[in-house]
C-alpha cells in the first residue's frame, strides 16, 4: 500500500470547493471523467473515466462543506481516502489523504493528488 498527504490553499470559499469536488463532472473540471452516477443517499457513487474503466465509491463520511471519507476501487486498484476543507470567507485549504494498494511498482499516489488539485485550481480560478 502506497500513501500521500498533500495540502493546497485556494482563494475561494470552501463550500465552492466541497461543490467541486462532490461533483466530478461539474462544469468538466476533472477532464479524466465522462460521467458520475450517484446514490439516492449520497453515499455510494460510480465514476466513469475516460479511458472507459469505472470507479467505485463509498462515502464513509460526508460533511457539507468540512469533511468527506470514503473507499474505491477500480479494477484491482483499491484504497481509501480522506479531504477536509478548512478556512471560511474567500481562502479555504484542502487536506488530502489518499492510500491506493494495487497500483504497482512505479504507482505515484502524490502525482494522482496532485493532478487532481491542479484541475481543481483551474475550475475555481486559482
Amino acid at each position: 500500500m502506497k500513501s500521500c498527504v498533500l495540502t493546497e490553499n485556494f482563494s475561494c470559499d470552501p463550500n465552492r470547493l466541497w461543490l467541486y469536488l462532490s461533483k466530478p463532472t461539474l462544469s468538466g473540471w476533472r477532464s479524466d471523467v465522462t460521467g458520475y452516477e450517484e446514490s439516492d443517499d449520497g453515499m455510494n457513487a460510480k465514476v466513469i473515466n475516460r479511458d472507459g474503466s469505472v470507479t467505485d465509491i463509498h462515502f464513509t463520511r460526508k460533511e457539507k462543506p468540512r469533511a468527506m471519507n470514503g473507499t474505491f476501487q477500480n479494477g484491482r486498484k483499491k484504497g481509501t481516502f480522506a479531504l477536509i476543507l478548512l478556512g471560511g470567507g474567500d481562502a479555504a485549504s484542502v487536506e488530502c489523504t489518499l492510500e491506493i494498494d494495487g497500483i504497482g511498482l512505479f504507482g505515484k499516489p502524490k502525482k494522482l493528488l496532485e493532478e487532481r488539485m491542479t484541475m481543481l485550481h483551474k475550475a475555481v480560478g486559482d
